[in-house]
């Protein structure tokens, strides 16, 4: 039996940077529990401390998405 599946590229949807934003700041609000421009702000004034000591899936949750907010 001939295989006929056509191989064709993914669309590929680059973000916006109000699209990026919006990512970050609901994953703030979900992890963390306050808007993403107060998690950078307070990100920024190093409020958090090293998020590996102890180790915080919430806040890394949120730190991995941090080029999103800039």
């Amino acid at each position: 039996m001939a295989d006929h599946t056509i191989e064709t590229e993914p669309e590929v949807h680059y973000l916006t940077d109000e699209e990026a934003h919006a990512i970050f700041d609901n994953a703030a609000r979900h992890y963390m529990k306050m808007s993403g421009d107060d998690f950078l702000a307070r990100w920024r004034a190093g409020e958090f401390g090293d998020p590996e000591k102890p180790y915080r899936p919430e806040l890394m949750a949120v730190v991995m998405l941090l080029p999103f907010a800039e």
